[in-house]
């Protein structure tokens, strides 16, 4: 032990470390005093411990790292304070000071050291205990579940509780995101407490999941009423500014309805990256890794009229109207749903998860494109032009075809569609190309052209969207 020790140089954590484990086994020893000489190994290496740091300094001039050593030696009752304080040239009041302060400082650690490991020595017999053997296999994959690092959280609690705990490096928590009344503010505590690339894990269950366990699914047209009451109470009435007072007083913020893409747009948004998502008798159990700070969006898309950021003409943002066919939380995970499946063949996410049920429908018929006129009305759009996309697109799209882009306003309706042409990425993109570089040749005609082959394309060929 004492070997790892430079003569001029010590390093605190471990000199702490050290000193704890000695003073345990000397100081804290009501026999201490009576069993002296059977300690004796001990109180010579906590000696020579101490006197490997430096003593050729000015009170005034001692680190806290000496000042500990001052107070270890009269702990160890090596030397009387008395003397300690005329060999180190200090006075009796500023001993009695630093001692307060260690013993205080110490005595605070070892509390909440302790309170640590009791409540992480049975780390996998709560997990198991509160959500299962299978769950438990799963989140032994991502964290090692018995180290003292761990902060698991039981059922009905919620991080607060444990404000005072320093050094964690992964957060469990056993009960369902559903019954948090705050869920963003939950998820960005744990933020906080996390250092960067610190793991947590959670699990949720979808409103899909919750109406296939439900006994009353088994009841025929009874079910769908039902489940018609409970989506509009529990997912419609949170989200409007005076109904969703009525909600949390009566549900106490308990058993809400997400989606797949709300829980893990929410994660997204308080600065983590989903490493991991399995499903276990109907709940969606995940492992995600803090890779940023929370992005605190006070105003994510909610209601059925929203705004989407699109890159504009000359590279600005501008905001996009358009009817909701995603699911709430759904703009931040544009990332993680082309990791997973890329693009489809009509230049959109595959096997795209965030789709509503009622979202190919108002797609298919451009009815979710109809509030973009709003941005036309507002100079931010045409009506015919390159499709307005967002940044993650943009960066996917050639070079060349950028800066054709960037020159021109986007529009409502697409050149693929002018010219017939399928919805398909290279598709997409070669109509784009054509349509902007006639559009530089001929400015004044281009877009004339386009939009009366486009209705024609969709009232006569029944030409219809991507």
């Amino acid at each position: 032990m004492i070997e790892n020790y430079p003569t001029q140089k010590l390093d605190s954590e471990k000199f702490l470390d050290d000193y704890i484990h000695l003073k345990r086994n000397i100081i804290l020893n009501d026999s201490f005093k009576s069993g002296l000489n059977s300690n004796n190994e001990d109180t010579s290496k906590l000696r020579l411990l101490t006197k490997k740091l430096v003593r050729n300094k000015k009170a005034a001039d001692f680190s806290s790292l000496e000042r500990i050593r001052i107070v270890v030696d009269s702990l160890i009752d090596d030397i009387s304070e008395k003397d300690v304080c005329k060999k180190e040239g200090i006075s009796v009041k500023v001993f009695s000071e630093w001692k307060s302060e260690f013993l205080e400082a110490f005595n605070k650690y070892s509390e909440i050291e302790t309170l640590q490991r009791a409540l992480n020595s049975n780390n996998k017999g709560l997990i198991i205990d509160e959500i299962g053997e299978n769950a438990y296999d799963f989140y032994k994959e991502f964290i090692n579940i018995s180290s003292v690092r761990n902060l698991i959280i039981s059922k009905n609690k919620v991080l607060s509780s444990y404000s005072e705990f320093d050094g964690v490096e992964n957060i469990v928590l056993l009960d369902r995101v559903n019954n948090f009344r705050q869920i963003n503010k939950q998820f960005e505590e744990v933020n906080g407490k996390l250092p960067l690339n610190g793991v947590l894990l959670g699990n949720f269950e979808t409103f899909a999941s919750r109406a296939e366990r439900h006994p009353i699914n088994k009841i025929p047209y009874f079910s769908r009423v039902y489940f018609g009451f409970e989506f509009l109470f529990k997912r419609v009435f949170p989200k409007m500014p005076i109904l969703k007072k009525l909600y949390f007083f009566t549900t106490k913020g308990k058993n809400r309805l997400l989606s797949k893409a709300e829980a893990l747009g929410r994660l997204v948004s308080c600065g983590f990256e989903i490493q991991d998502l399995k499903v276990i008798d109907g709940i969606h159990y995940f492992s995600a890794k803090k890779i940023k700070e929370p992005v605190y969006d006070m105003n994510p898309s909610y209601g059925p009229l929203f705004k989407m950021r699109r890159v504009g003409k000359n590279g600005k943002i501008i905001g996009v109207y358009k009817l909701r066919t995603m699911h709430p939380y759904s703009e931040y995970l544009q990332d993680y749903v082309l990791k997973q499946n890329g693009y489809a063949e009509t230049g959109k996410p595959a096997d795209d998860f965030r789709l509503v049920p009622w979202g190919k429908v108002l797609r298919r018929y451009w009815i979710d494109e109809l509030p973009q006129l709003i941005n036309v009305f507002k100079g931010e759009l045409k009506l015919v032009g390159a499709r307005p996309v967002s940044q993650r697109y943009f960066q996917d799209i050639p070079e060349d075809l950028q800066k054709l882009r960037l020159a021109q306003k986007p529009g409502c309706v697409p050149p693929y569609v002018a010219l017939d042409r399928k919805g398909a990425v290279e598709s997409v993109l070669q109509s784009e190309k054509e349509y902007l570089e006639e559009k530089l040749r001929n400015p004044y005609t281009t877009d004339t052209k386009y939009f009366f082959k486009a209705m024609y394309n969709i009232v006569f060929k029944n030409k219809r969207s991507a």
